[in-house]
């Protein structure tokens, strides 16, 4: 139910600036074809300058897994949609969902491995000759993502660009930078900012290239923790800004000014990467996050040390995350805010969440993400219960609602952080829940304790099978005891993909005031 207070709650944490861009963009009567026909002189496309890319880089440019496929075949968020040629293709499908709509504009097919050159020009001459009847193909984020994708496609494949090409870009840069996207923040304006710094450099305009690079220099001061980390806390979108950055960072002369600082920039957020991924590529689903979206650590990596990118392990700190690791398992531990206040539309309801990884396998994992529809799947993977934290009284620590809301929020604070114990307290129900995690040699505890009941759950990845005698669980090298309390072994549906659930087990372990749970690696 939507309520006053829940209203409330949401809004009083935004900006003055969200708000004012939020009623500009319910209230504007600028209409997308405005932009399709706005007339671009010859001499600003002849102005164009593109950086040809380096041979040694071009092999790792091209990260993302077959989403196209002959005649005109896409497959996004594992949904496919056919046309029978690319003269057909609906640019505003929408059978999916909104969010393949929009993956179908960002145009990152054109970043696929293999891909014929032939066939890219053709989609893109495709897509600007029904320029003026694209809807979600000019708002901010798929304008964003296509220009670099566009771009990146002539020089990987080392192709001039067409005029024709070079005036659609033009105009969408135009109708980017009457659109930025204040309202939402975060991400999102992180990524205008990219693409304008990006296609500044290849328009050669002075004034756009000055006012791009000052935004996206603050966005960044902004964004990013002191430990590297994206201040939105999702791994996954965390990897796919970096690769952002280093399209941008390819695209730079020696001589820019940006340059140095940009990469400093990346090398600190790719430590946090190092720090927080394992020697697999692994990560935990925190917050928004699933496999096959991001371009993998590997790939991401690859492509920095081929621009020169220093690659150094940082150490977790203001992210709030932390990752223990023993010789046969890594814990990763949530100790962090759900995100900024202003930003929380890809928040979960996860204070003192944790992940465990044994064998270099899943044990441990929260439900993860299969979709960003405004449904009841939406909500339980944002709720509390989908999480391996407490629950208390059958609501969420934090009122996450809608695709993309959260009004009351939970607030986290760590009491005591070392390298054996981690001790931090979470305010979102009427009293504090207090989580204690304590390390061990062949593995750790975790105490829990809060005012009556409540109940703790353990979600195990799909792939292994748990069973259960009196107070023992064991799966695989893991063995998991408790006392006083009752359990339940039951099914749950963790989302592995966009659009991909599969069943899966489930411990609800219901206790009172005091619950502690030994996890030994055998």
């Amino acid at each position: 139910m939507i309520t006053v207070k829940r209203y409330f709650h949401t809004i009083r944490h935004l900006r003055p600036r969200q708000i004012i861009f939020e009623l500009y963009h319910r209230f504007r009567r600028i209409r997308p074809k405005d932009w399709a026909r706005t007339r671009v002189q010859r001499e600003r496309v002849r102005q164009w300058k593109l950086v040809p890319l380096e041979v040694k880089i071009v092999r790792y440019t091209t990260p993302f897994p077959e989403a196209y496929r002959q005649p005109a075949i896409f497959n996004f968020l594992n949904l496919t949609a056919s046309f029978s040629s690319i003269a057909q293709i609906d640019w505003n499908y929408s059978l999916h969902g909104k969010l393949w709509t929009y993956n179908l504009s960002y145009f990152e097919v054109l970043r696929q491995p293999g891909l014929d050159p032939r066939i890219g020009q053709a989609l893109i001459n495709d897509w600007i000759s029904k320029e003026t009847t694209h809807i979600d193909g000019w708002e901010p984020y798929s304008l964003s993502l296509r220009m670099i994708n566009w771009i990146q496609f002539f020089r990987i494949t080392d192709s001039p660009i067409p005029e024709h090409v070079i005036a659609s870009l033009i105009r969408q840069e135009t109708a980017l930078w009457q659109q930025l996207e204040y309202r939402l923040d975060g991400n999102h304006l992180l990524e205008n900012a990219y693409a304008l710094a990006y296609v500044a450099r290849c328009t050669g305009d002075g004034k756009h290239r000055e006012d791009a690079d000052y935004l996206l220099l603050s966005q960044i001061k902004e964004q990013y923790l002191a430990d590297g980390a994206h201040y939105q806390l999702s791994v996954m979108y965390q990897l796919t800004l970096s690769w952002r950055g280093l399209d941008l960072f390819s695209l730079l002369k020696e001589t820019d000014t940006l340059r140095s600082i940009l990469q400093e920039k990346l090398e600190r957020q790719l430590s946090y990467l190092l720090a927080i991924c394992d020697d697999a590529g692994y990560f935990p689903h925190f917050n928004d996050a699933t496999s096959g979206i991001a371009p993998s650590l590997e790939s991401v990596l690859r492509y920095a040390e081929s621009l020169g990118l220093s690659l150094i392990r940082g150490a977790l700190s203001a992210s709030g995350y932390r990752r223990w690791s023993w010789a046969i398992a890594d814990l990763w531990i949530d100790v962090a805010a759900i995100g900024p206040d202003h930003v929380v539309g890809h928040t979960h309801a996860d204070n003192l969440t944790f992940c465990l990884n044994v064998g270099a396998k899943p044990i441990i994992v929260d439900t993860g993400t299969s979709t960003y529809e405004n449904n009841e799947r939406r909500r339980l993977e944002r709720s509390t219960a989908a999480h391996n934290t407490v629950e208390i009284a059958a609501r969420s620590s934090s009122d996450v609602w809608a695709q993309f809301r959260v009004g009351r929020r939970a607030q986290t604070i760590v009491l005591e952080d070392n390298l054996s114990m981690i001790s931090a307290e979470q305010d979102g129900y009427d009293e504090v829940h207090h989580r204690i995690f304590t390390r061990h040699k062949a593995g750790f505890t975790i105490t829990d304790k809060i005012v009556g009941r409540g109940v703790a759950y353990l979600h195990f990845d799909y792939r292994v099978q748990p069973k259960i005698t009196a107070d023992v669980l064991k799966v695989g090298l893991l063995t998991i005891k408790w006392t006083d309390a009752e359990v339940r072994l039951g099914p749950y549906q963790q989302a592995i993909a966009f659009n991909s659930t599969v069943p899966a087990q489930r411990l609800a372990v219901t206790f009172a005031d005091l619950l502690t749970m030994t996890y030994n690696f055998d």
